[in-house]
C-alpha cells in the first residue's frame, strides 16, 4: 500500500525520556501525512571502491504543532546541526531506516506550506566529527573492529548519543612464504687491519666469536623483535718500542615488527679510539649495552634469542651467512590481527592521531566497509562476506539488465602510513590484493519488479537466468515498486 509512518524519537541519552516517541506521521489510505519520501541507495562504496557515504533520506510533510516546535526552533539540538530527536521510518509497518534530523539542510516552502527534512543514517556523524583524534597507545594493539568502536565512543563523548555498531569483519588471508623482512651485515666487523709498521693486529680474546642474534617475542604488546648484537675487540701489539692497544668495534641492531611486517628500527654502530688499557673499553661496552636496555632488552636477552618466532599465528624465521649478515624473514598472513596507529608506539608521546584516517586505513587494509542495517546499527562488514541463501529472481521480473567491468582503479595505499613502523611492504602486498579482487569483478545493473515479492538487500545472493550474484548495491524505488541493483558475478 506504500504507507509510510515517521516516528520521532529522543536520541539524547542523558533526558530522562531518553528513546521515547515523542511524535509520529502516520499516513493512512485516506490521509498522506509523508507527501514524498526518498531514500538513497544501500552500497559497498561509493564513487571509489575505497570510500564510503551515509545514507540519505528525504521526506516532505507540513510541519505540525510539534515539529514547529522541537524540530524547526533550533533549540533541540545537540551541536553541529544534529536534532536530539532521531526518527525511525517504516514502509506498510516494516521498519527500513533509522538516523539522525540534520538541521542545517531544512527547507520550508512558505508559498506552499511544505517542510522538506534530510535524515541520515548515523555514519554521518563520522564526517561530521572528521576532526576528533584519538591517542592510540594500547599496549597490545587494537582488533580492527576497535579501530570503529573508539571511534564512536569518543563521539558519544562529545555529545549524549548512542551509536551502536556490530563487528562481522573476519581477517582475510593472504599467505606468503619466506618474505625478507631485514638483513644485519657484519663482514666489515670481521676484517683487520694489514699488518705493517711494526704493528700486528689480532682479535683480542675478549671479542664475540660469533654475533648474537635471534628473536624475542612480546606477547603482552603482540610484536616480535629481531635482534642483532656483535662486540669484536681488535688487538694492536708493535715490538719496538713495546706497546699493546686495543680497539672496540659494536654493532646493535633492533627490529620490533608491528603490524605483522612493519618494522621500527634502532641501529648502533660504534669504533672507538685506540685505548692502552682493555678496561679503559668498559664504559664504551656499557654504552652498547645500554642501547639495547633503551628498548626494553636486557643483556641476559641476548643470550636466550630464538632462530624462530611465533606471533598471531603467524611465524618468523631467520638464516645466517657466517661472518656475513643474519636475515630474518616471514611466513604466514600479511594481514594484521593487531593494529598499532599512530606515533606514540615509537616516540613515547600523547600525540594523538585522526580518527577518521585510521577508520579509512583499516577500512582499506581489510577490504571491508560500513553500512547500516535498519534499526540504526553500523555493521562492519568484509566486502566478499555474501549471505548464503540464493533468491532466484523470476525472468519476468528482470525489467532491466546490463554487465560490464567491474572498477578496477589502483587503491592508494599510503593511507596505511598512519601505521607504525615502515609500511611499504605493506603496502605493496594490499595494493596487489586489492587490485586482483576488482579486477576479477564483472557487475551488472537491474531492474528488478516488486518490492513485495522480494527481500533483497546488501550482500544477497541473487540467480538471473542460472547465473549467481552477489549485490553490492540496492535502491529501492517506492513509486514504481522496484529495486535498482548492482552486482558482482560471483
Amino acid at each position: 500500500m506504500n504507507l509510510f509512518r515517521i516516528d520521532f524519537i529522543n536520541g539524547k541519552t542523558d533526558d530522562p525520556d531518553y528513546n521515547q516517541i515523542k511524535h509520529s506521521l502516520i499516513d493512512t489510505v485516506t490521509d498522506r501525512q509523508v507527501l514524498s519520501l526518498t531514500v538513497s541507495s544501500d552500497k559497498l562504496a561509493s564513487v571509489s571502491n575505497y570510500s564510503r557515504e551515509p545514507k540519505r533520506l528525504l521526506f516532505e510533510c507540513f510541519p505540525t504543532t510539534w515539529i514547529n516546535t522541537y524540530i524547526l526552533a533550533g533549540n533541540n539540538e545537540h551541536e553541529r546541526y544534529i536534532s536530539k530527536y532521531e526518527v525511525k521510518i517504516y514502509r506498510d509497518t516494516v521498519l527500513f531506516f533509522s538516523g539522525i534530523i540534520d538541521t542545517s539542510q531544512l527547507s520550508f516552502d512558505v508559498a506552499s506550506g511544505i517542510l522538506k527534512l534530510t535524515c541520515y543514517d548515523k555514519i554521518k556523524l563520522l564526517s561530521v566529527y572528521s576532526d576528533i583524534e584519538h591517542y592510540y597507545g594500547a599496549t597490545g594493539g587494537y582488533l580492527p573492529y576497535y579501530i570503529l568502536g573508539y571511534f564512536l565512543q569518543d563521539i558519544e563523548a562529545k555529545i549524549p548519543i548512542d551509536v551502536p555498531y556490530s563487528n562481522q569483519c573476519n581477517l582475510p588471508n593472504v599467505h606468503v612464504e619466506n618474505i625478507p623482512l631485514s638483513t644485519a651485515e657484519y663482514q666489515d666487523m670481521q676484517v683487520l687491519l694489514p699488518n705493517g709498521g711494526g704493528w700486528v693486529y689480532v682479535f683480542h680474546a675478549n671479542s664475540w666469536t660469533a654475533p648474537k642474534w635471534g628473536y624475542k617475542i612480546d606477547n603482552i604488546s603482540n610484536t616480535v623483535t629481531f635482534i642483532f648484537a656483535y662486540k669484536k675487540i681488535i688487538q694492536a701489539t708493535h715490538t719496538s718500542p713495546t706497546s699493546v692497544q686495543y680497539q672496540g668495534k659494536y654493532r646493535g641492531r633492533i627490529y620490533r615488527y608491528y603490524n605483522n611486517i612493519c618494522p621500527v628500527i634502532h641501529e648502533y654502530d660504534k669504533r672507538t679510539d685506540w685505548k692502552l688499557a682493555l678496561t679503559d673499553l668498559d664504559t664504551e661496552y656499557a654504552d652498547f649495552i645500554a642501547f639495547f636496555n633503551e628498548y626494553g632488552i636486557l643483556e641476559t636477552d641476548l643470550n636466550t634469542l630464538t632462530t624462530t618466532a611465533i606471533q598471531d599465528g603467524n611465524s618468523y624465521g631467520s638464516s645466517h651467512t657466517i661472518n656475513v649478515e643474519v636475515s630474518s624473514y616471514f611466513h604466514g598472513n600479511v594481514f594484521p590481527a593487531h593494529l598499532h596507529p599512530g606515533k606514540a608506539y615509537t616516540e613515547y608521546s600523547d600525540e594523538k592521531t585522526p580518527n577518521l584516517k585510521t577508520l579509512q586505513m583499516m577500512l582499506l587494509l581489510y577490504n571491508a566497509t560500513i553500512y547500516t542495517d535498519p534499526s540504526g546499527i553500523i555493521i562492519f562488514r568484509n566486502k566478499d562476506s555474501y549471505n548464503s541463501t540464493i533468491i532466484d529472481i523470476a525472468d519476468a521480473d528482470v525489467i532491466s539488465f546490463t554487465t560490464k567491468r567491474g572498477n578496477q582503479e589502483k587503491a592508494d595505499a599510503s593511507v596505511l602510513e598512519i601505521l607504525t613502523g615502515d609500511t611499504k611492504q605493506l603496502q605493496s602486498f594490499v595494493t596487489q590484493y586489492l587490485f586482483d579482487f576488482y579486477d576479477a569483478k564483472w557487475e551488472i545493473d537491474t531492474t528488478i519488479d516488486s518490492l513485495t515479492t522480494y527481500t533483497l538487500n546488501l550482500y544477497s545472493k541473487i540467480r538471473i537466468r542460472n547465473i549467481i550474484y552477489a549485490i553490492t548495491e540496492v535502491e529501492r524505488d517506492y513509486i514504481n515498486d522496484e529495486y535498482k541493483i548492482k552486482a558482482w558475478l560471483i
